[in-house]
């Protein structure tokens, strides 16, 4: 027979969890009622370095602190794994008590040097209008929501959530239909080095509607990311980019590269190897024209995989650079094991400080390195001529950012950089694929 409890935590299980609920609030028909998703980051590697005796630690003492909170272990649930839910009257409910329970896990472990960051998704409501199955799933897409985000550790299901899961539904139902039509298309932001001028591009997705709204990245580029979508565009989005470098051949833009990006999605539902040689061989243009841009956050997802395609790629001929160099933690010891030929750093890393001085120095000691490694590096988000000078001044060459231009459609590059050519202008207006 199927036990009720869970043999660690001692908690309700999931089904059991849910009639409780159900009877909680049937109850107390005039109360608001909560439920509340949990869930620790990086839990498994936390087993990894301390082992499954601390792991298991861990989540009892989550649990001991869920049930100081909560006060009734029958409304309490571990749903699998380091995910709980529970139940809580709303008069009883402090978002303040959540963060401290991630407050009193960091002093209970502090010995192993691991910030424990935990996550809380909140779903409230008054009624027993759903399955509370259902109920619970609000809470739970809540919490997902903010996966990832140290910064954030509360979200709320609410009437902004719901509308911002049917905008992402929309964009999911109609993605396929658009890509079809060519409503996606790059757009182009210049890279511009001080001695010599424009070098190139990189390149950007936007959605055009055949109504000709612009939608902005921030709108669709989530949503296909969550639904697993992103990689269909990223493949679009680098075959009109070879298209494009195809279509400058003989012009006065065919010294140019443009340079595309690459996901850890596109790394785990691709064969990015394979197909970016395709690509390359398809359009029969130089592999050191398509510069591949790798965020340095792939290289945490399978570094001996991604390290191997990355050899390949610049064997191959690609150029390879990374991006957001800096932000990871594991941005100097990478550099002895991987093959780039460009880092990438953001000028956020001056703006995002009280301490300009030291970020200074830091900067200027990573672009010393870069240059001895015998790496180009480019500066983005650039945006006044103060910048570009400091950033001379300490050995960077290759800049990107609204000081030079924002990103744009490609006849409107044409135009910004060119002579006007019609003939060309007229082929850049549409989609090249």
């Amino acid at each position: 027979m199927a036990t009720k409890f869970d043999e660690l935590t001692g908690f309700a299980t999931k089904e059991l969890f849910y009639e409780n609920v159900k009877n909680a609030v049937l109850a107390n028909p005039l109360e608001r009622h909560c439920i509340v998703y949990f869930d620790i980051d990086n839990f498994k590697i936390f087993n990894d370095l301390f082992g499954y005796e601390n792991g298991d630690r861990l989540l009892k003492e989550s649990a001991r602190l869920i049930k100081e909170l909560n006060g009734n272990k029958n409304l309490c649930s571990r749903i699998t794994s380091d995910w709980f839910a529970f139940y809580i009257p709303e008069r009883k409910f402090s978002e303040t008590a959540l963060t401290d329970i991630s407050d009193s896990l960091n002093k209970i472990f502090k010995e192993s040097l691991m910030p424990i960051v935990i996550h809380f998704g909140v779903y409230s409501f008054n009624s027993l209008d759903e399955k509370v199955s259902i109920l619970a799933g609000r809470a739970k897409r809540a919490l997902k929501s903010i996966k990832g985000l140290p910064s954030k550790l509360v979200a709320y299901y609410d009437n902004k959530f719901m509308e911002t899961e049917r905008q992402e539904q929309h964009v999911a139902r109609v993605f396929d239909t658009a890509l079809k039509n060519g409503e996606f298309r790059i757009f182009l932001q210049p890279q511009v080095s001080a001695k010599k001028g424009l070098q190139g591009a990189e390149v950007l997705a936007r959605w055009i509607t055949p109504q000709g709204e612009l939608i902005s990245p921030d709108k669709f580029i989530g949503t296909l990311e969550k639904t697993g979508l992103i990689s269909k565009l990223d493949n679009n989005i680098w075959e009109q980019a070879a298209a494009l470098l195809k279509y400058w051949e003989g012009t006065e833009k065919e010294n140019l590269y443009l340079s595309i990006n690459i996901s850890v999605k596109d790394f785990n539902n691709l064969d990015v190897y394979q197909v970016l040689t395709d690509i390359v061989k398809k359009y029969n243009i130089p592999p050191k024209k398509l510069r591949l841009e790798i965020t340095e956050s792939v290289l945490m997802n399978d570094v001996k995989k991604v390290l191997e395609v990355i050899k390949k790629l610049r064997k191959a001929g690609f150029y390879i650079e990374i991006d957001d160099f800096g932000k990871g933690y594991s941005s100097l010891s990478m550099l002895k094991d991987i093959e780039v030929d460009l880092l990438k750093i953001d000028m956020d890393f001056l703006r995002k400080t009280e301490n300009e001085l030291k970020s200074s120095i830091i900067l200027e000691s990573i672009i010393s390195m870069t240059r001895k490694l015998g790496l180009e590096v480019l500066t983005e988000g650039v945006e006044t001529e103060a910048q570009i000078d400091f950033l001379k001044m300490v050995g960077c060459d290759l800049f990107q950012g609204y000081y030079y231009a924002k990103p744009m459609a490609v006849a409107d590059f044409s135009r910004k950089f060119f002579s006007p050519n019609l003939h060309s202008l007229q082929g850049e207006e549409k989609t090249v694929v």
